[in-house]
């Protein structure tokens, strides 16, 4: 199954190299961007889609990893603090299967075969993830096995159109990895399980695609611990691409760091199932009590670009087109667009 993400992911490369426009475009070696599915998508109409994916075919992207089928505020009432046997099965039958309303997903499998683009799809994504991980570790398993109910129940209703899909190319895992929560290992064990049983779970609905999984650096792990967790990780899961995000946008790494953790994870990586793949932000967080962020300057992006693409034969993708380089996402967004194509 490797071969087939190493074939794919370096077809897209050398594609996106060539569609690239003949500017000062100084990003030769984009292979594709993250997209957030949002209620606000179920909205739009024809113009907007034209213009995300006008903007993608610019650009050169080949592939689009869609970070959540479904984005949920919290895992309901059931998802506060559960005694370890709510591991076990129900006792009583689920009376009911939630209804998503997945139009923004098939638009954007009908958007991306139309402009010749690749998919992978990630799964239900609840919020109080990153509070849930702080927990004991069977309570982590019971919001794991929830976030695996979730994602089936919202992937089944389009699982023929998947199998029918020419574009789409694998599964996501939404469900982020830092550097500090996972080490130890009964924690790592746990991880892999759960994207074990989700690529299971995913197989039966539409068989022999890859899986990848993101991952990122609080500067907790020093890059030599991270690439042995990252390549036990691998053999133990099978999972075979790792997303390795840059942190430089969130200023959790610098970016003369990232090539550290880069080279030293790809080595340990060496004779693996699995690849690493750059995740290069195109975003400044900005100071505030809740995530606000604008788009950076093109130098320092170009700068990210020079520090990574040694170690991205597959090429970097890019977090993210929609909110921080494309007209939808405001003046500064589209402004950084133009001086990418143009080099104004």
């Amino acid at each position: 199954m490797i071969s087939r993400l190493r074939t794919f992911l370096a077809t897209s490369i050398l594609v996106s190299i060539f569609l690239l426009p003949s500017s000062g475009f100084g990003m030769q070696g984009i292979a594709g961007t993250f997209l957030q599915p949002t209620k606000t998508m179920e909205t739009w109409d024809g113009k907007k889609w034209d213009t995300l994916f006008d903007t993608y075919r610019r650009l050169g992207i080949r592939e689009i990893i869609v970070q959540w089928v479904v984005f949920e505020e919290s895992a309901g009432t059931t998802e506060g603090p559960q005694k370890p046997e709510a591991l076990e099965e129900p006792s009583e039958p689920i009376q009911s299967v939630p209804i998503y309303n997945l139009s923004v997903i098939s638009k954007i499998l009908e958007c991306a075969e139309c402009n010749g683009m690749l998919v992978t799809l990630g799964g239900v994504f609840y919020n109080s993830y990153w509070e849930r991980v702080k927990s004991e570790p069977e309570l982590i398993q019971v919001h794991f096995m929830r976030i695996r109910k979730a994602t089936m129940d919202a992937i089944k209703p389009i699982a023929q159109q998947l199998q029918r899909s020419p574009v789409f190319a694998g599964w996501y895992i939404s469900q982020e990895i830092d550097d500090r929560t996972w080490l130890s290992e009964e924690y790592r064990s746990i991880l892999c399980d759960f994207i074990k049983d989700s690529h299971g779970d995913l197989s039966t609905l539409v068989p022999n695609k890859p899986m990848s999984i993101s991952a990122f650096s609080n500067g907790w792990a020093s890059p030599e611990k991270l690439g042995q967790f990252w390549r036990a990780v691998a053999d133990e899961s099978g999972i075979e691409r790792v997303l390795f995000q840059d942190g430089v946008g969130v200023k959790k790494l610098g970016i003369k760091d990232v090539p550290i953790y880069l080279s030293i994870m790809q080595q340990k990586m060496q004779g693996s199932c699995c690849i690493i793949q750059p995740v290069l932000e195109i975003f400044t967080q900005l100071e505030s009590d809740t995530f606000k962020a604008e788009p950076a300057s093109l130098k320092r992006i170009q700068e990210q670009m020079r520090e990574e693409l040694p170690y991205a034969p597959h090429g970097v993708m890019i977090f993210s087109v929609a909110e921080y380089m494309s007209p939808l996402g405001g003046e500064k967004a589209n402004a950084l667009l133009q001086e990418v194509l143009h080099g104004s």
